[in-house]
């Protein structure tokens, strides 16, 4: 009997054993010399919570994964310290020999940041010091007569393009300098990288050319081709050159980001470039040089790059989602809206896939949940409103259910909050104004709990700041001004705090210019033009310089036109018609200028055409009804184009309706009556359409009872049939009394309403 116990006993172990994956990580702090950390907590999906020792051991007993699964973490944390390699832990693949693979590094608090600005002051100065020896290469080529003066200002402005493309790159490149752990580096590494921390760039990349790691790196993957063919007797030496190969692969890495740190993009460039043919078919360079060319803003190599990644026999599913995803953005950048769809949807099978395997992986779900978002954002885009809602929803459902199973993971946090924005802007569009509302509600206490529990962290911050931005526009919409004003201050002081604490941030910089803008919009909806004057001159002030140092960045350009739309519109409510006309043909200078460059681009198509609707409206005030008419025929013609192509658009359908609203009301004045009428009738037929398929919506009302008031007074003035304008009067009456019962504080709605009724009681 005892025999048989043991056994049992025994069985039961080995079952045990076998259910449990044990796995030993080492918590070691950064540049320390290997120092080991203790009560470090440590948790990972499928493993229960555990806590590092006194010579940093962690065991991390899984569950029910096994060797060669992925498992994905979920927090780890210390008192007063922070993760430093977030990218490497983030998911890991278990082994077989029961070692994790990867070593967690946690630094201070501060430290890392410390370190950065270090780095970023060092990769700044280097830049502008390598920008302005090129500019002035250029100059004495010019001086010496070898290049034309056309030759000097086109090769200047590639220049600024280029210096404009790695000053970009500097925030990251400094976060990604300050998170190496000289414990993990060779020597050479470090060396290059302490010269280069303490201000020494020549000396630093000098370090690096000695040893000319893209030769190395050529040498070594010769060896190994050699190598392949012996596979069998040489597996020991395989190991030992992969090692130094993903070494020698660091150091290229590390001199080609040195390069962009002293703006010299072409030879980061380079470096990628020699890596790809040196061997295209090893993944790590593969995604590694596709990576560089989309950061930098090299779109035809990226897009060359990734189907490779995607066509790659030893691609994850997950490799291929996330390659097909970038692709997604890039298409997005450049105006490809079908080609982004394609690649978005590809993306989307992948982790649905993914999901459906595994639904327990947090990041499976999560993946799929970003992937829902990107959809429903490009249908946004496409104009299918109702699709891109049921995108939003998966979105907003399973970032719920993460939140809900990881409540303390701030990432899941952060999506939920995601998830409740694009809900309020989808609603927002499709007129449900208090759904849209409590969306925006969410958003915001979610926001809040996580700028309360790490106000150091400056995205929770402009997360808030945002999050008020969007109550503003939503209580704007529903006529609550005074309580929209209230939001967009408190909008402009978190922004206005991030400037000034960061301010060679471009990011807070721009949302502080456009929390002027929404304050200066509502200032002027109050009637306070001085003071909306004010703000629109500061949201100029700051587009101005923003388009000054980032030239070639297209949002800013975009940004200081729009800053000119609202400066020419609020000097014509004050009757200063030729300083509005100037500021008018300044955004439409400007808006012509983004569109002829991004003939794709949807958004500087659309403004385009509002700035032509805007000049025609000052020459149509100043009595120029000729000039008027041809701004309202090019504003016509390209909301025709965009109409034709994205029908389902709403935002093209609404700006065709009120082109011929100008195109009848100009025509009428010209005495061009059949085609005035003609042009009224397709005005309130468009709106008409709008209104329907869109019943809450407040603008497609608003533009229904103006388009309604059109064909009266036509009707009454013209026609000189007093019962149809009666008719049309009172159609127009009925949804202004609608509009000021749901929106009482908007008096554009009361003075549209009391004009209809006076004209009503002269008709009877």
């Amino acid at each position: 009997m005892k025999k048989y116990l043991i056994l049992i006993v025994l069985t039961l172990c080995a079952l045990s054993a076998e259910a449990q994956k044990e796995q030993i990580c080492k918590v070691r702090e950064q540049n320390s010399k290997r120092k080991p950390l203790d009560k470090v907590q440590v948790i990972f999906e499928d493993a229960p919570a555990a806590v590092s020792q006194s010579d940093g051991t962690v065991r991390l007993l899984f569950q029910s994964r096994k060797a060669g699964e992925w498992t994905f973490k979920l927090d780890i944390k210390r008192s007063g310290y922070e993760l430093v390699n977030e990218k490497e832990v983030e998911k890991v693949k278990l082994s077989a020999d029961g070692e994790f693979g990867v070593d967690i590094i946690l630094a201070r608090v501060g430290v890392v940041d410390s370190v950065k600005a270090i780095y970023y002051g060092v990769s700044n100065k280097s830049l502008k010091a390598g920008f302005e020896r090129e500019k002035n290469k250029l100059r004495q080529e010019r001086d010496a007569a070898r290049l034309s003066t056309e030759q000097h200002a086109e090769r200047l402005e590639q220049l600024n393009t280029e210096y404009e493309n790695q000053k970009k790159n500097l925030d990251e490149l400094s976060e990604k300098f300050a998170r190496v752990n000289f414990d993990d580096v060779d020597s050479v590494y470090q060396h290059a990288l302490e010269r280069f921390k303490a201000g020494e760039v020549r000396q630093a990349i000098d370090i690096l050319e000695a040893i000319d790691p893209a030769k190395r790196t050529e040498k070594i993957i010769k060896e190994q081709k050699r190598i392949h063919t012996a596979k069998a007797e040489l597996d020991a030496q395989q190991v030992a050159l992969d090692k130094e190969k993903r070494q020698q692969i660091a150091n290229l890495h590390l001199l080609a980001d040195m390069y962009s740190a002293t703006f010299d993009p072409a030879k980061a460039e380079s470096q990628y470039d020699q890596m790809l043919r040196l061997d295209s078919t090893d993944l790590e360079i593969l995604q590694d040089a596709a990576e560089f060319y989309k950061n930098n803003h090299r779109y035809d190599k990226a897009l060359r790059t990734y189907p490779l990644v995607i066509a790659h026999p030893k691609a994850e599913d997950w490799q291929v989602a996330n390659a097909y995803g970038n692709m997604g953005e890039m298409h997005t950048a450049i105006g490809s809206l079908p080609a982004a769809l394609d690649a978005y949807t590809n993306a989307f099978e992948r982790y649905e896939k993914m999901y459906r395997i595994d639904p327990k992986h947090s990041f499976n779900k999560n993946n799929l949940a970003i992937s829902y978002a990107k959809l429903g954002a490009m249908h946004t885009a496409l104009g299918n409103l109702p699709k891109a809602l049921t995108f939003f929803e998966a979105y907003n459902r399973l970032e719920k259910e993460l939140h809900e199973a990881y409540p303390t993971t701030v990432e899941f946090k952060d999506g939920l909050a995601s998830s409740y924005e694009k809900l309020g802007s989808t609603h927002t569009t499709l007129g449900n104004l208090p759904k849209a509302l409590t969306f925006f509600e969410e958003r915001s206490t979610l926001v809040e709990e996580l700028h309360e529990a790490y106000p150091q962290n400056v995205d929770f911050k402009n997360g808030l700041a945002i999050s008020y931005q969007y109550l503003g526009f939503t209580h704007t919409a529903l006529g609550n001004l005074p309580m929209a004003l209230t939001f967009y201050e408190q909008y402009n002081r978190l922004e206005k705090e991030l400037h000034e604490a960061y301010p060679q941030n471009v990011e807070f910089k721009d949302g502080l210019a456009s929390s002027y803008s929404q304050i200066g919009e509502t200032h002027t909806a109050l009637g306070n033009l001085p003071m909306a004057l004010t703000f629109f001159e500061n949201f100029n002030h700051l587009m101005k310089e923003l388009h000054e140092v980032y030239p070639q960045n297209v949002n800013f350009k975009n940004g200081l036109a729009i800053s000119y739309s609202q400066l020419g519109g609020t000097h014509t409510v004050l009757g200063n018609l030729p300083k509005a006309l100037t500021f008018f043909e300044q955004y439409n200078k400007l808006e012509k200028e983004l569109h002829e460059a991004y003939p794709q681009n949807v958004e500087f198509k659309l403004n385009f055409g509002w700035s032509n609707q805007f000049l025609g409206n000052t020459h149509t005030s100043l009595g120029d009804l000729d000039k008027a008419l041809e701004f309202y025929k090019k504003m016509n013609k390209l909301f025709e184009e965009q109409h034709e192509a994205y029908p389902q658009n709403v935002d093209f359908k609404n700006g065709l309706a009120l082109s011929y609203g100008k195109l009848g009301s100009t025509h009428s004045a010209l005495g061009n009556l059949p085609k005035a009428l003609t042009f009224f009738e397709e005005y309130n037929r468009l709106e008409k359409e709008l209104h329907e398929a869109y019943p809450q919506n407040v603008d497609f009302k608003n533009g229904l009872a103006i388009s309604y008031a059109k064909l009266a007074q036509f009707a009454r003035d013209h026609l000189k049939d007093n019962s149809k304008a009666k008719n049309y009067f009172q159609q127009a009456e009925k949804l202004w009394a609608e509009l000021v019962r749901d929106a009482p504080e908007v008096v554009q709605y009361k003075r549209f309403l009391e004009i209809v009724k006076k004209y009503l009681d002269e008709l009877d």
